[in-house]
């Protein structure tokens, strides 16, 4: 048996000490250049964190970033 300490994420937003209770994450592709299987080689990556009172501003925050919108 093996037994992890829990990491507790903060809340991205600016000035909030929170624990975080969302996790937002996307799917990168980690395919080599012309593979057929991309799907073998998709990886689920964390992009933040969010408390209860600061999901919509970090959910827009993280699309900025990652999206360009």
């Amino acid at each position: 048996m093996k037994v992890d300490k829990l990491i507790q994420w903060p809340c991205k937003q600016e000035n909030c000490f929170k624990p975080a209770l969302y996790e937002f994450t996307d799917i990168k592709d980690m395919s080599p250049e012309g593979s057929l299987e991309a799907s073998e080689y998709q990886k689920t990556i964390t992009l933040g964190y969010s408390c209860e009172n600061h999901v919509e501003e970090v959910s827009k925050l993280l699309k900025e970033i990652y999206n360009g919108d």
